[in-house]
């Protein structure tokens, strides 16, 4: 990895753990209760020496039989040694001239070491759970509202399962590592610094022998987490393509059962569930040989330890055996905090490629906002004006439109009509800034809707389409959508002047029926006068309808068109549709060809004179 990589990584890592900032306090909890768990954790550990020889030594006191001469030479020329000051301290305290009294205060000592060692781990615990999931609350929340603010262009390059996956898969494994990290960067380096001094103090010939492992283990483990970076990062693509492909199947389920494509998607699931099966495979065979690589180098060393240290013990020389089982125990005992470090790096490359999905999406800049003095509108007064327009979907694409200049008074009726891909709904979508124009302005009372704030611009406007919006809630708040508490006599009066009160009281619970994912518990023409109830609870001065009636039966377009006119009434309207006979009372209508205006008038001057708009006159009507 190249050293601007490295430094990628380090920023990248620091940011996720940024979110851990506001919950420093707790984190200053857990860290003393890390502490603490250090200190009862060894002292449990350091305890096994005294317990062994108090068991099977001769009947001595613990002083007088493990104080070999070397040891009692180096304490009276007045060299400290921590382990000889930690025996005297601790024979002090416990020693009784009983060896049975002995075991007994051992035995206190080591049960209440080991109960305030698992209490400071449960308090460790459960203030670490509220700081995790805190920080993986904080993490989704600004994906999600960060996603909400962007414009549709995004969601045109991001599919929905993807984006659903990166705020719970993602952050989820995000979660997990920061977890694991956190514990061992803190717990893990403060037991490994106790217990190396332990094991200095007692005989740094053989901590020196044992120390061999160290560095081996770190190379393999560091070659180790470079390969998971990558596997991680694949494991989350195709986790994203699972739920990318449940998405798609669960949305469009009515013609996956029109065209019998329950096998085809069946076999499309399995295949793509056995990659993601493959990705996770790969990623946890290496993931799991860090732990059984790193233990079985260290039993190696501690096996040569063992050997060449209790020769020593026996024959003599170097140490006593009290000082050679507090080494073992103690040397046993670090070798879990230095594996677990060990795979910190591991823990930290899943971090980086699971946070780097989600930094990528937090990252992007939201194409469409306020401008640093936009105002606010609360009304429309006289007229609204495209100058120039010109519009491409992406940077290099073919423009969509080009020149276009339109001007709408209040209170018109303005019609749009062309042919597919002719721009039609590019156009009315420009006016409440779904897009940001390449070149040109859009005004509204002579302002540019871009000095405008979004949330004042879009106030303005209500839009009803084809493809209906609704929510799984129930009928009232989907009229009432985004509108705590508001008045049910409202509710009911925009609904009676959109055609659907009538069929809403026939429903099981009226208004407090809930309608299912997407309104999918009503038909085509229901969900498309609850939309217009919406638009008329709203009572925006501009209106947009994006061929609103075009799939529809008669019966329900005359009920729907009947809504429509209740809507249009004392407002600017701007009205799409492939269906001529509904705007034909327009004011004004516009042919849009290419991307292109080539003609505009009302229906009588069009029919005279527009030979586009005359051969789609005579298509639908048979002339």
């Amino acid at each position: 990895m190249s050293r601007k990589s490295e430094e990628k990584s380090v920023r990248l890592y620091f940011r996720i753990i940024s979110y851990l900032r506001p919950y420093i306090r707790h984190l200053a909890v857990i860290l003393v209760f890390n502490f603490f768990f250090v200190i009862f954790n060894t002292i449990s550990i350091w305890m096994v020496a005294p317990l062994l020889t108090t068991l099977f030594e001769a009947n001595q006191t613990i002083v007088e039989q493990q104080m070999v001469p070397d040891e009692k030479a180096a304490t009276d020329q007045g060299i400290f040694n921590l382990n000889d000051w930690l025996k005297q301290k601790l024979d002090k305290f416990f020693v009784r001239a009983d060896k049975i009294e002995t075991l007994k205060v051992l035995c206190l000592f080591i049960l209440v070491a080991f109960f305030l060692k698992n209490a400071t781990a449960y308090g460790i615990e459960w203030w670490f759970t509220f700081v995790e999931q805190r920080f993986i609350k904080d993490i989704r929340d600004d994906l999600y509202e960060h996603i909400l603010w962007q414009p549709l262009s995004f969601f045109s390059k991001y599919q929905t399962g993807n984006l659903m996956s990166r705020i719970t898969n993602d952050t989820n494994a995000l979660n997990e590592s920061i977890k694991n990290n956190f514990t061992k960067i803190i717990r893990d380096p403060l037991l490994i610094i106790i217990f190396l001094t332990l094991l200095i103090s007692i005989s740094w010939q053989l901590t020196l022998l044992a120390s061999v492992v160290f560095p081996v283990t770190g190379i393999l483990i560091t070659k180790i987490g470079q390969s998971l970076k990558r596997k991680s990062r694949r494991v989350q693509e195709r986790i994203a393509d699972v739920t990318t492909v449940i998405q798609e199947t669960i949305t469009g389920v009515k013609v996956v059962k029109a065209f019998s494509m329950e096998k085809y998607e069946n076999e499309k699931f399995r295949n793509t569930t056995l990659d993601h099966f493959k990705a996770v495979l790969r990623q946890m065979r290496l993931h799991r040989l860090s732990g059984p690589l790193s233990e079985t180098l260290g039993i190696s060393i501690m096996v040569g330890v063992l050997w060449f240290g209790g020769k020593l013990v026996l024959s003599g020389e170097l140490l006593s055996s009290r000082d050679f089982i507090s080494f073992i125990a103690i040397l046993f005992s670090i070798m879990d905090p230095i594996k677990k470090l060990g795979q910190f790096n591991n823990d930290v490359q899943i971090a980086l490629a699971t946070g780097r999905r989600i930094i990528n999406i937090l990252d992007t800049p939201v194409a469409i906002s306020d401008r640093p003095h936009a105002k606010i509108k609360d009304d429309f007064f006289s007229d609204i004006h495209y100058e120039n327009v010109y519009f491409r979907y992406f940077d290099k694409g073919d423009l969509v439109l080009k020149d276009i200049n339109l001007h709408i008074k209040k209170n018109q009726k303005f019609a749009i009509v062309g042919g597919s891909g002719a721009g039609k709904t590019t156009m009315v979508n420009l006016l409440p800034r779904f897009y940001e124009i390449d070149q040109g302005a859009i005004k509204i009372d002579s302002i540019d809707i871009r000095d405008l704030k979004l949330a004042s611009l879009r106030r303005l406007m209500g839009i009803v389409t084809q493809d209906v919006i609704l929510f799984n809630d129930t009928v009232a708040n989907n009229i009432a959508y985004g509108m705590s508490n508001y008045p049910m006599e409202e509710i009911q009066r925009a609904a009676q002047l959109a055609n659907a009160h009538e069929f809403i009281e026939q429903m099981p619970e009226g208004y407090q029926t809930m309608i299912g994912e997407r309104g999918m518990r009503l038909s085509g023409g229901q969900r498309q006068r609850i939309s217009i109830a919406r638009a008329i609870l709203k009572n925006p001065p501009i209106l947009i309808f994006d061929e609103a009636t075009s799939s529809l039966d008669s019966e329900a377009e005359r009920l729907i068109q009947e809504a429509i006119e209740n809507l249009m009434r004392d407002r600017t309207v701007l009205i799409i549709a492939h269906r001529l006979s509904s705007i034909m009372r327009s004011d004004k209508i516009i042919v849009l060809e290419e991307g292109k205006i080539i003609d505009e008038g009302t229906h009588e001057e069009l029919i005279e004179r527009s030979q586009r708009y005359n051969y789609l006159y005579k298509l639908q009507f048979a002339v």
